[in-house]
């Protein structure tokens, strides 16, 4: 039972989705009491003590390629995940994820920018309809710009460029080492705020702290093997579940009201990041059989 959990990719990526979700939950229930740098610390501490402590067990080299390009990648995560806890924090669960996962359709846009990739039409079309989806999310003319709105699409901002620069160091490194060097980054950005502001959690929250750092460990852990076993855009579709189940929790557990403007919104953005992974999913592997044909012919 355990080995056929472990060898289908459908099961790893949906409880990863579920344990990025039940991080979401844990980071509300205790934000109001606990401030988001700390939040932040925890998790890199016991995400990056643990992920060492096998490494250096299974003698796994520690040493990246590239290092600037994995620093830049940890500095541009800890942003993303430090928006994301400030957006969680002041708004409703549901919506600061909604806001969070518009990153497929900045990742389109730094993929252009950075990696030079060409933007087809489908493409500019599915990002007007993210753009769209914000407006929507937003409601511009019904209340006045909350500042937890803006820190989520700083978060989803942050998060397309950090999934851009992951596209870049795959290419020389292993998820690991990546996500080691992301845990390492986000500590060292967290310790000076934490030597001027730290306030020692109570024994609960400090339980919940631990927990959460084990559940992020978990779910990326989960994301990784999942990767192997599945195709990149199945898995991202798949993992988009976080959105459901962080839902479900904002309704049940915090009370928290959906309105219409919301599920238009909601189905704006997630249909425009399916549709991206998939539109490029197709170009990835047109340049590939491309690659092979000319392989072939020169072979011949």
């Amino acid at each position: 039972m355990v080995r056929l959990f472990f060898s289908s990719g459908f099961a790893l990526m949906t409880f990863s989705a579920f344990f990025f979700a039940l991080t979401d939950v844990v980071i509300k229930f205790v934000s109001p009491s606990v401030t988001a740098t700390e939040i932040a610390f925890f998790r890199f501490a016991v995400g990056g003590t643990v992920l060492l402590a096998f490494m250096l067990s299974r003698r796994i080299s520690l040493r990246g390629n590239q290092t600037y390009l994995l620093v830049l990648r940890g500095v541009i995560g800890f942003f993303a995940f430090f928006f994301l806890l400030k957006s969680i924090a002041m708004i409703p669960l549901a919506d600061a994820m909604v806001l969070f996962h518009t990153f497929p359709v900045f990742a389109t846009f730094f993929s252009f920018l950075v990696l030079r990739e060409p933007v087809g039409k489908w493409e500019i079309l599915l990002i007007a309809v993210g753009l769209i989806g914000i407006y929507v999310l937003l409601e511009p003319g019904s209340h006045a710009h909350n500042m937890g709105d803006i820190f989520g699409l700083l978060g989803g901002c942050f998060a397309g460029l950090a999934v851009t620069l992951i596209r870049k160091v795959k290419q020389t490194n292993g998820a690991l080492v990546i996500y080691l060097y992301f845990c390492l980054v986000g500590g060292i950005m967290c310790f000076p705020v934490l030597l001027k502001d730290f306030q020692i959690p109570s024994f609960q929250q400090f339980i919940l702290l631990i927990l959460l750092g084990f559940a992020f460990l978990a779910a990326q852990l989960l994301m990784i093997q999942g990767f192997t076993l599945c195709k990149a855009s199945e898995g991202s579709v798949i993992l988009m579940s976080e959105l459901v189940f962080a839902g479900i929790a904002g309704v049940f557990v915090f009370r928290e009201p959906l309105s219409h403007s919301f599920f238009l919104g909601a189905v704006l953005v997630l249909g425009s990041g399916v549709g991206l992974n998939l539109v490029q999913r197709r170009h990835r592997q047109s340049m590939l059989s491309q690659k092979g044909g000319k392989t072939s012919i020169g072979s011949a």
